[in-house]
């Protein structure tokens, strides 16, 4: 399944990212919690924001294998 996500989304996982740089910096555990939590919320926003592709836009992607070749995708 193919999904699409905006500049917001973007911006928000980015954030989690620039965050989960910022625990190992943080002294207090409490305060470490406290950015842990965040980026745990804006991470599961994320999740929760993406929006599947209609099928009709998404390009069709296949998995073929045989006994002979290796497992590849044809796009």
């Amino acid at each position: 399944m193919i999904y699409t996500m905006d500049v917001d989304q973007l911006f928000g996982l980015w954030t989690v990212i620039r965050l989960l740089g910022e625990i190992r910096e943080i002294p207090d555990a409490i305060s470490r919690s406290e950015v842990l939590t965040e980026a745990q919320i804006l991470l599961t926003a994320f999740v929760l924001g993406l929006k599947p592709l209609p099928r009709d836009e998404a390009d069709p992607i296949t998995l073929r294998t045989s006994l002979n070749e290796m497992t590849g995708f044809d796009a």
